[in-house]
């Protein structure tokens, strides 16, 4: 019932009060026209200076033409897309993309290192226009993948001076961190007698950029990226400090990296690995009911993913946000392209070992865990409390919000005043270098991200899949809940997931775990594709490989609805069930995949 009446909610605040259009202006000139021309009108209007586009609202799409490309802004509660002009193909081999024999007018650039992957820039005037040249597009034999970029919104997600503070690590169960339960944390401390990480782990956040220059960071931050760079600004994955939110991506860096035994703020749970910076998403404050969120596009969370694994060869990626899969589906956000060169990263990064990708499961209280951390290659993680809880708003903690949890769940991690960096200045959460009250899924991905990275400092001969499996294995079921499914990891809880990181237990469970996966035999069932989703009852699922292979259906709350068998090829599935989110699941857990009924 709940699915049925977020869903009810969702369709009747599309489009609520006047319609908006995103316009994506050629030039600085054509902005300042389009500028002086919603002013002569008094048209209120916002600008997005990363995307060289500005939201109008109540004007005609014919009034808009004449600046630049015109897009409809769709929107669910706070959460907006809107296209470009720009589409991004994805070939099936090296030959090149052919698109002369189109009657369309464009430009082709080939992406600077995703290999078969392409720009094509289209000279149409609205998305009516757009519409017939992603058909022509799709039909040409060569095209494996099309979507078009579009941009929306995301849900983001020692000796120490403040290491007293840092109850993840030592709970102390003291008023300095919220009066918690003793030994309610992940036993950090534990865990460096063994490995307080190596110099040669990397780990990639992929965030709203990092201070660069923190005096926490510094001596551990490697060149980054900007996903937004173009040819006059480029902040190499640095923040572009215009709210306190911009200070996100700072305060995931330090809880998974910074520095120990420094005599400076905090310790991150691998202080010896080094910190990678890829900015993949900015805020920007969109006024009335959306306000300040955070905002990407498709080519940055292709690209910023791509550059993490192809080009600076990280071990450990951690990103504290994503996207409801039912705001995906009913939105249609398109995410394939990102969800392929995620796959490819699984099964393709670290020489062939896989890269172990951390996800925020999100801050809604609601049993709907984030894309991309639903995707079965990467590792969703949940939030705990000081008191071994799932974070929800009647929990000990002082605060009032939720984990979203599921059946992507696979572990939580503390979540709630966490102490950590902040931007340098006033740019930040604080007027100083440090915050004590970073909070959210998002505090609690790069605090398992870290012992992630401690895991493949001590092992780094362990595949991603191997990680993944000891994190669920040696993850502690706490809180008093009732871990009564049994998965391929052992015993989980819809709530707690696996339950809570444990880095000691991890680090002695890695000593001694031995690898299933060879090089070579890490390219699962990943390669299975549904479609559509939304579905209307009839849905397809394209199975490449030679072998037969069985799924199950269920139900959000995981009963088995049915079997289903599949051959080589195609497989056309027709399931009469009401309206709702439904999981489709291989026996061995590697394949998971969410459905919208409509």
């Amino acid at each position: 019932m709940r699915i049925l009446s977020l869903l009810f909610l969702i369709c009747n605040s599309l489009f609520a009060g006047a319609q908006q259009h995103a316009v994506q202006v050629l030039d600085y000139k054509g902005q300042l026209a389009l500028e002086t021309w919603c002013k002569d009108l008094s048209k209120s209007y916002i600008l997005l200076p990363q995307e060289r586009t500005i939201i109008i609202s109540d004007a005609s799409v014919d009034d808009l033409t004449p600046f630049g490309f015109v897009s409809k802004v769709r929107q669910i509660e706070n959460q907006i897309v809107f296209n470009t002009n720009v589409i991004l193909v994805k070939t099936k081999d090296d030959s090149p993309l052919k698109l002369d024999a189109l009657s369309i007018d464009y430009k082709l650039v080939p992406h600077n290192f995703i290999p078969k992957l392409y720009y094509v820039h289209c000279a149409v005037k609205d998305d009516s226009e757009l519409i017939p040249v992603l058909q022509s597009i799709k039909m040409l034999s060569n095209v494996h993948q099309l979507e078009t970029k579009q941009v929306f919104t995301i849900q983001a997600s020692s000796n120490d001076p403040l290491f007293n503070r840092q109850w993840s690590i030592e709970n102390n169960g003291t008023p300095l961190q919220s009066n918690g339960i003793i030994d309610a944390d992940m036993d950090v401390d534990s865990a460096w007698t063994i490995s307080e990480g190596d110099s040669t782990i990397k780990i990639a956040i992929l965030d709203s950029g990092v201070d660069t220059l923190h005096e926490d960071l510094i001596d551990n931050m490697l060149s980054g990226f900007d996903g937004f760079a173009t040819d006059s600004t480029d902040t190499k994955g640095y923040p572009t400090p215009n709210f306190s939110s911009d200070g996100h991506g700072t305060a995931c860096a330090g809880i998974a990296a910074a520095i120990s035994n420094n005599n400076k703020g905090i310790a991150g749970i691998a202080p010896n690995c080094k910190i990678v910076p890829i900015r993949i998403f900015y805020y920007q404050d969109y006024g009335g009911s959306v306000g300040v969120q955070a905002t990407t596009n498709t080519d940055a969370l292709i690209s910023g993913s791509a550059y993490a694994w192809r080009v600076a060869n990280v071990d450990i990626m951690s990103t504290s946000a994503g996207l409801s899969p039912l705001f995906i589906g009913v939105l249609s956000i398109n995410t394939q392209l990102v969800t392929d060169e995620i796959n490819e990263s699984f099964s393709d990064g670290r020489n062939g070992y896989g890269v172990p990708m951390f996800f925020s499961a999100g801050n809604d209280d609601f049993d709907d865990v984030l894309w991309p951390g639903d995707l079965h290659s990467t590792i969703a993680v949940g939030a705990s409390s000081m008191c071994d809880e799932r974070k929800n708003p009647n929990d000990c903690s002082p605060e009032n919000w939720g984990s979203s949890y599921g059946l992507s769940l696979d572990i939580v991690a503390p979540s709630v005043r966490i102490s950590t960096t902040d931007m340098t200045g006033f740019n930040g959460y604080t007027n100083h270098s440090y915050t004590n009250t970073f909070n959210g899924t998002s505090a609690a991905c790069p605090n398992a991200a870290g012992v992630g990275a401690l895991i493949l400092s001590f092992s780094p001969g362990l595949h991603a899949r191997d990680v993944k499996a000891v994190l669920n294995l040696s993850a502690e079921r706490v809180g008093g809940y009732s871990y009564d499914s049994t998965g391929i990891h052992g015993t989980w809880n819809e709530e707690m997931g696996h339950g809570r990181v444990n880095a000691f237990y991890a680090l002695k469970l890695a000593e001694t775990y031995a690898t299933s996966v060879g090089i070579g035999d890490n390219k699962i069932s990943k390669t299975l594709q549904l479609f559509p989703n939304p579905s209307y009852g009839m849905f397809s699922i394209l199975n490449p490989s030679k072998l037969p292979m069985e799924l199950n259906l269920y139900t959000i709350t995981g009963d088995l609805i049915k079997q289903l068998n599949l051959t080589t090829g195609r497989n056309d599935f027709k399931v009469n069930l009401p309206p709702g989110m439904y999981c489709i699941q291989s026996h061995d857990g590697l394949y998971q995949q969410k459905v919208i009924f409509k």
